[in-house]
């Protein structure tokens, strides 16, 4: 107990904020974290069931933990001080175990680092990362489960995120969640813990499950794919998308851990005992070091709370509705409401890109000309969570598209010598072509590069004076004959209509 208040404890007062973020990230509605929660208490049955290895040893303070506890203390206070939870989050991993080497020493830890670095599948990914990772799994099980699901006779067509059965009413929608990347994080946890803490404590062995694991999860994933594809095509959409889902997961979920025991018995044998290795008993030395620990539990509670405090100060926004309150019409150009159907599935997506963007101020919008030819419309605002605004060629590529063209281009519409971001990107569906044109900005100051917006607000993050701000991004369909050049002049317009609008709402 006394090691806990003077080491453990003003760790969990530094990092309090860090680990609100870890649980709403397990918490969050693709449930790619989920598992997570299992973690902390198999970590503690490990090292609860191995007490009699390790309690008789020697305990003494090391000040080589600090080797670990100093890395991971001034990635905490970047992230704090940048307001960018997930690299305080990430320190966790080095922060653990390096507490746990400072407090314990090298001696009573001996053969327990394995259950210590359990931390580290505790910690979520930066949402930018795994956005990148999930689409990547994504287009892999989509395409190659509609390819395996056709290699059977279930006849489907791809359209962006949708598979269609010929002849079939209704289309399955693909969500993000459907990534496997659930799965794949799941199963690196569950071999880690099959490779360290049980069978053979062999190098071959736990490299093999630890790169097998992975692998398993994405080729199971393509199957659960195309099993739904051919559940669409005997039994319907509708069975496909409710219990027919809820079987396919169930199945490939035992079929994963099945596989990866079977594996590992079979390449590897079931003896060879644990694989956290048991050292002989050491008689247990009278007195505790606490004297010895005491300046250096000075220094933690004295970062602990200044740490604490630079996390929690955080500018809040001073509204959540200024991306609706941007017109219906602008430049000439008409809000057009969305259907029944089309409302439906945005709202069904909703959470989800309320959780990537980071923020609920955005809307979706098209609007049309006197011509009906139609732009596409994203404005998201901003406070202190900048940092989760990201490129727009991510999300374009997240839309089935191949990004064709992306750079900065002349936008006089926003001013004499003023540019915008500009990408061109083809549909992998259809083959149209379509012209975006963005712009990052605040109420006095705008730029179309990424970076440009990057370091105009980290400096103000630093000492909290960073402004509230957005993200306009205008997308034309370059018409059947026409030359892009004119869609990116028709996106232009419309956005340098709309930014002085946008700058008035940020003020």
């Amino acid at each position: 107990m006394t090691i806990a208040c003077m080491v453990f404890l003003p760790l969990l007062v530094a990092y309090w904020t860090a680990l609100q973020w870890c649980v709403d990230r397990w918490n969050a509605p693709t449930e790619y974290f989920a598992h997570c929660w299992l973690v902390p208490p198999v970590a503690a049955w490990l090292l609860w069931s191995r007490r009699a290895e390790w309690s008789p040893r020697l305990r003494a303070v090391d000040p080589r933990g600090w080797l670990l506890l100093g890395p991971a203390l001034l990635l905490h206070l970047a992230g704090a001080a940048l307001m960018v939870d997930s690299w305080s989050a990430a320190s966790l991993a080095l922060a653990v175990p390096g507490a746990a080497w400072l407090a314990l020493g090298r001696e009573r830890l001996r053969g327990l680092w394995p259950a210590l670095w359990l931390v580290a599948f505790c910690v979520p990914l930066p949402m930018y990362v795994e956005g990148r990772l999930a689409y990547t799994l994504k287009e892999v099980a989509v395409a190659g489960g509609s390819w395996l699901a056709n290699v059977f006779g279930a006849d489907v067509v791809r359209a962006g995120d949708m598979l269609q059965p010929r002849g079939v009413d209704g289309a399955l929608y693909v969500a993000d969640a459907c990534s496997g990347l659930r799965s794949l994080l799941a199963m690196m946890t569950l071999a880690y813990c099959l490779a360290f803490f049980l069978g053979a404590p062999r190098l071959v062995r736990r490299a093999t499950l630890l790169l097998v694991a992975p692998l398993m999860a994405v080729a199971a994933n393509v199957a659960r794919i195309a099993v739904l594809c051919l559940f669409a095509r005997w039994h319907g959409v509708s069975f496909a998308e409710g219990a027919g889902h809820t079987l396919a997961n169930t199945v490939e979920w035992a079929t994963l851990v099945l596989a990866l025991l079977g594996l590992d018995a079979l390449a590897f044998g079931r003896g060879g005992g644990t694989g956290v290795a048991a050292a002989a008993p050491v008689a247990r030395v009278a007195g505790a070091p606490t004297r010895r620990l005491a300046p250096h539990a000075l220094a933690l509670w004295l970062l602990a709370a200044p740490l604490l405090l630079l996390s929690l100060h955080r500018p809040l926004g001073r509204s959540a509705d200024r991306a609706e309150r941007l017109p219906a019409e602008v430049a000439g150009y008409r809000l057009v409401a969305r259907t029944p159907e089309q409302e439906a599935q945005f709202q069904k997506n909703l959470p989800r890109w309320r959780e990537l963007l980071g923020t609920p101020d955005f809307v979706w919008r098209r609007y049309d000309d006197a011509e009906g030819k139609p732009l596409w419309v994203v404005a998201l605002f901003h406070d202190a969570n900048w940092k989760s605004v990201h490129p727009p060629r991510i999300c374009i590529e997240g839309s089935n598209m191949d990004i064709l063209q992306d750079d900065l281009a002349p936008c006089p519409e926003l001013g004499p010598e003023r540019s915008a971001g500009r990408i061109l990107a083809r549909s992998r569906g259809d083959g149209w072509r379509y012209v975006t044109m963005s712009l990052y900005g605040t109420a006095d100051w705008s730029s179309g590069d990424y970076w440009d917006f990057t370091l105009h607000h980290l400096p103000r993050a630093l000492v909290r004076a960073n402004m509230s701000g957005f993200l306009l991004r205008v997308e034309a369909a370059v018409q059947a004959g026409e030359d892009p050049s004119v869609a990116e002049a028709r996106a232009r317009r419309f956005l340098g209509a709309i930014t002085p609008l946008a700058q008035e709402l940020a003020r």
